[in-house]
């Protein structure tokens, strides 16, 4: 350990890279997928996010919305800075923003908020008019986001959730995607699911954490309102995708593990995850970086000597990027529990009948190089803290 002990905390921004220089994200179904997620896949399943119906929103700045009582004013007028003055309050109010269908705004919990309700209110001015989205409090999940903008219906045509039959009606005027959320909603007492009008599609949401039947009453309904026929529950939505999310959060608990090491952090949070595609943010596939931060009260005993040239020694930032390397670099095996989203069938209804099980899981290295994984590692100190 070099020099004289100093107390003066030192924080230090971590990014990480499943794709850039080096590809590992691209192993699906092995022992050596899902790459790194501090999230696991049970909790990507409740994850809930809803998003404005207003395309390519204009706002005003100045203007104020609340999101779980925090409030967010809007720095300038478009949909990127609306996004970049939301998330740069995520710690505070545990909502991530960003764009599942391309131009319209989607909120979502943040990583390590999933499954808390989002409570969206305004504050000041037009924001929530001006993004679609409705003040309300959103506590339901798993939630789906149809495929596409739907084929409205015509009135009297029926669609079936959890075995109920709902009637499509024409409020006057004509069914619009609002009447048929409407209908919808009428038999969530009956159904267990609610509806939502979400960016240009009906988004659907179980009430009681369950997933759902959808068939068709009127011939072709459920694909014309852009979902499948039979059951769904959310993401992620196969074994296979959860065993690798799983993997992913075996190594992230490593490198929690390894940071701690030589000395116990004072502060690790403020974790971004991106990839702005719904396969990411919900989970299917591994996120394309990950940044968060780490700090410690006495940094000096970041020193470690380094392995690839006996002799020399790591400190500092080094020390982390080898630090997190090396867990990255590890065989994992352990009993952990894991979330089985397979979903058995019973007549009109539907049930995950194990979802969660104790299975010997194994979270191979990402890259059999060291040097390699630490080109996918950043690590800078964070300077005037």
């Amino acid at each position: 350990m070099p020099g004289t002990a100093t107390l003066t905390p030192q924080y230090y921004r971590v990014s990480y890279s499943g794709t850039t220089p080096t590809n590992w994200n691209t192993a699906t179904g092995t022992t050596a997928s899902g790459g790194l997620d501090n999230t696991h896949p049970e909790r990507y399943n409740r994850r809930i996010r809803i998003s404005g119906t207003a395309a390519a929103p204009t706002v005003t700045a100045g203007h104020k919305i609340k999101l779980n009582n925090v409030v967010v004013t809007f720095s300038s007028t478009t949909l990127a800075s609306v996004i970049s003055d939301i998330n740069a309050l995520s710690q505070q109010h545990g909502v991530f923003a960003y764009e599942e269908v391309a131009t319209y705004l989607t909120l979502a919990n943040a990583p390590t908020f999933e499954g808390e309700s989002i409570w969206i209110a305004n504050e000041s001015g037009t924001g929530l008019v001006d993004l679609g989205l409705t003040a309300d409090v959103y506590t339901s999940w798993p939630n789906v986001l149809g495929t596409v903008a739907p084929t409205l219906p015509s009135a009297a045509d029926t669609l079936d959730i959890n075995g109920v039959t709902i009637t499509i009606t024409d409020p006057g005027g004509g069914v619009t995607l609002a009447s048929v959320v409407a209908n919808i909603n009428a038999a969530t007492g009956s159904t267990a699911v609610v509806a939502y009008a979400s960016a240009d599609r009906i988004q659907l949401a179980g009430v009681d954490g369950q997933p759902w039947m959808l068939a068709d009453g009127t011939a072709g309904i459920i694909a014309a309102l852009g979902f499948t026929v039979g059951a769904t529950g959310g993401a992620p939505a196969t074994i296979t995708q959860s065993l690798d999310k799983e993997r992913a959060n075996m190594r992230w608990d490593q490198v929690v593990a390894n940071l701690g090491w030589l000395i116990s952090p004072i502060f690790l949070g403020e974790i971004v995850k991106t990839g702005a595609t719904a396969a990411v943010q919900l989970g299917s596939v591994p996120v394309t970086t990950m940044a968060w931060t780490v700090g410690y009260d006495r940094p000096n005993y970041l020193y470690m000597e380094d392995e690839l040239n006996p002799g020399t020694y790591l400190s500092g930032a080094a020390c982390i990027k080898r630090l997190i390397a090396m867990a990255l670099h590890s065989d994992l095996r352990g009993n952990q529990e894991i979330f089985d989203p397979t979903i058995t069938t019973f007549g009109d209804h539907c049930a995950r009948s194990n979802p969660t099980q104790i299975m010997d899981m194994t979270a191979a290295k990402v890259n059999s190089s060291l040097a390699t994984i630490e080109g996918n590692i950043s690590v800078s100190l964070i300077a005037n803290v």
